[in-house]
């Protein structure tokens, strides 16, 4: 049951039939972010606020996006010219990757050999600002901040494992080797598999063995969720792999973090990514009340209540899981659950 799926692609039906059967679920995904993460460009909800943006990184370097007639074109200028080098350097933008909740990274087909990684995401509180992942690149010329190249055909298929999980089914090479998703966004068929024969199925009155022809997630135990959905948020931690719990960014990687908790080493199997998030709807922000709900269905007033220091209005998971920023314009909640130090959000009290 990998998200990236390996069925025949004529065996995908896509979300729209899904929702012939399973409005409510349907409508109700749509609207989450799973739904918009993969976009062109130029069709992101976002659009248009992608234009006319700039920022000014690693020293001398500009870097803006405009619109160019129906096209987005990035662009990076070197400020202090350097003789004999190239100092402008613009590249259409084909993709953009992630909903905008946090932020949308883009990508670009540089040729038939080649995708870049842009250098510059677009965050929705600040525009543009560095990409997620690249603190460690260090440009010297504007080929260089352009981004991170990756090779279509290398051995550990980065750029496709990329859009394999940003989009639903097996994404496929058109003219000249160009990525071609075969659905936009993580829909119905990312998690449940190829849904044609479960149509078939049904449409022939064979109810039972039409579930049985479909993935569904919530039938798996709570170790094999967390593997389930760290196919692309990362899985656990295997025995003998090392985690450096002191980086921020590996905050990020939920899966990695709750098995790491006693409640979710306690919960005899109860406790899985789908206890507080509905695959099928948009993740709830700032909604304390609900995800408290969720904390005191274990943590009552009868059986291991909350410590009298606990003020459930601030939210439960303001103290327990608590908020990290591995750079200034991402936010993450460490899943590790437990009681934490003022002083260190990466990792609680023994």
């Amino acid at each position: 049951m990998a998200p990236v799926a390996i069925a025949d692609p004529a065996d995908y039906v896509g979300a729209e039939s899904c929702g012939v059967c399973h409005r409510e679920q349907f409508d109700s995904q749509t609207r989450s972010g799973h739904a918009r993460s993969l976009s062109p460009a130029m069709e992101h909800p976002l659009a248009a606020r992608f234009e006319g943006i700039e920022t000014r990184l690693d020293g001398s370097f500009q870097y803006g996006i405009e619109r160019v007639e129906d096209a987005l074109i990035f662009r990076v200028r070197q400020g202090e010219t350097v003789p004999q080098q190239e100092t402008v350097r613009q590249q259409v933008v084909d993709w953009a990757f992630g909903a905008g909740q946090q932020a949308v990274t883009f990508v670009s087909r540089l040729d038939e050999d080649f995708y870049a990684e842009l250098r510059t995401s677009f965050y929705p509180q600040v525009g543009l600002a560095l990409t997620p992942g690249h603190q460690n690149q260090h440009p010297t010329g504007v080929s260089e901040a352009l981004g991170v190249r990756y090779k279509i055909f290398s051995p550990r298929s980065e750029i496709l494992s990329c859009f394999g999980c940003h989009s639903t089914g097996l994404p496929s090479l058109g003219e000249s080797f160009a990525i071609r998703p075969a659905e936009l966004g993580v829909r119905c068929e990312s998690c449940h598999g190829a849904g044609r024969q479960h149509s078939e199925l049904i449409a022939q009155g064979e109810v039972d063995a039409a579930r049985r022809a479909i993935g569904n997630p919530s039938r798996l135990g709570a170790s094999a969720q967390m593997e389930f959905c760290g196919q692309c948020h990362r899985p656990p931690a295997s025995d003998g792999v090392a985690i450096d719990w002191s980086d921020a960014w590996n905050v990020r990687h939920q899966p990695v973090y709750l098995p790491q908790s006693r409640c979710f080493q306690e919960s005899a199997g109860s406790l899985t990514c789908k206890n507080c998030h509905d695959p099928h709807e948009p993740l709830r922000r700032n909604d304390a009340a609900f995800y408290n709900e969720k904390c005191t269905a274990c943590h009552s007033a009868a059986s291991r209540p909350p410590a009298q220091v606990c003020r459930p209005e601030q939210g439960c998971a303001s103290c327990h899981m608590p908020a990290v920023r591995p750079q200034p314009e991402l936010v993450f909640h460490n899943h590790w659950i437990g009681v934490y130090e003022a002083s260190d959000a990466l990792r609680p009290q023994r």
